[in-house]
């Protein structure tokens, strides 16, 4: 994926003990428990302690909110939902609980109904440049790449210094073609935060897209300087010197990616295209075999394959893979099993 995401954490609204009142004692107590738990990580007894809170006293708005955070940092969104949904019911001018559950939203998928949320949050004055960022996210999500640049560069002017929001918004200039555009963007973003890798392997890709394979290498050299263990940036360099006619160069990019992430399935399909253009076809058909034991579904692969085999002179396997393509639908290949028996 283009984007880089920036994680957002929620955190409890109150991060000191409360004043305990005579009235609602017990519920207080119980609430100012949660908060301590909560900040020390212990989500379990965080939830146990805010849902004691809420049985003594029902409307607890801060006692939902807060669940409803540890919920969110527990992965269980539909939980979290809820208890944003009660607090809002409760008070509705909480723009930030809208966010907060516009968040929720999307990490469940729901795009549609989160850009409504973060819609409302900033319709209730809650202007955080990540009401503004994430909506841009979600808005990249759904291919609405002109509102998500709007977004991002709205983010931008209450940040100035938001690197996520100028790599995403190069993302998303990217995909409208705009590539010049682009390359400012993710240039910005690591001139901010140079640790942000994703965005120099970005840079390649879009120099790549421009023709400019030399600078692409240059980029994805940079991503892999700041992270060895980068395997994306190894399989993209790979391809930049596959395109360079620099074979050699491709297969050990290609074997440095699969050992940092041995289940890449891509790369073993662009490891056995680079040993074809050397005419090391057995190394070819291995590699393409490593591929489809990933992905029994790779069509490429089996494509590809079926031309290795064709190579070392074994037509049976050729036909087998390429028929193996059609069946999973890659029409192309008719044109190659019109010949089989």
């Amino acid at each position: 994926m283009s984007l880089s995401l920036a994680s957002w954490a929620q955190e409890a609204i109150d991060t000191s003990s409360t004043i305990v009142v005579e009235k609602n004692q017990e519920a207080e107590l119980a609430y100012n428990k949660g908060v301590e738990l909560f900040n020390s990580k212990d989500y379990q007894g965080a939830i146990t302690s805010f849902s004691e809170a809420i049985n003594f006293k029902p409307d607890f708005l801060k006692a939902y909110i807060n669940r409803a955070s540890v919920y969110n940092e527990n992965g269980n969104y539909p939980q979290a939902v809820a208890d944003y949904t009660k607090a809002l019911g409760m008070d509705p001018s909480q723009g930030k609980v809208y966010f907060n559950r516009g968040l929720c939203l999307f990490y469940s998928g729901e795009n549609q109904k989160s850009v409504l949320d973060f819609a409302e949050a900033i319709n209730k004055g809650y202007n955080a440049p990540e009401v503004f960022y994430y909506r841009g996210v979600v808005e990249f999500t759904m291919d609405d790449y002109k509102s998500a640049i709007t977004d991002f560069s709205q983010a931008i002017i209450f940040k100035p210094d938001y690197a996520y929001a100028y790599n995403d918004r190069g993302s998303a200039k990217r995909m409208m073609e705009d590539y010049d555009g682009a390359i400012a963007d993710y240039e910005q973003a690591v001139r901010i935060n140079p640790n942000l890798i994703l965005a120099y392997n970005n840079i390649g890709s879009v120099k790549r897209k421009k023709g400019d394979n030399a600078g692409a290498i240059a980029s994805y050299d940079l991503a892999l300087k700041w992270d060895a263990n980068y395997y994306m940036a190894a399989n993209n360099r790979g391809s930049a010197n596959y395109d360079l006619g620099k074979y050699e160069d491709a297969v050990l990019d290609f074997k440095r990616t699969i050992k940092l992430n041995p289940k890449y399935t891509f790369a073993y399909n662009n490891l056995g295209t680079a040993y074809m253009k050397l005419k090391q076809y057995q190394e070819a058909i291995n590699a393409y075999t490593k591929a489809l034991e990933l992905d029994p579904n790779f069509v490429y692969a089996y494509m590809n394959r079926g031309a290795a085999y064709e190579m070392v002179r074994k037509p049976l396997l050729s036909c087998s893979d390429w028929k193996k393509a059609l069946q999973l639908g890659f029409e192309p290949a008719r044109n190659y099993t019109n010949e089989c028996n």
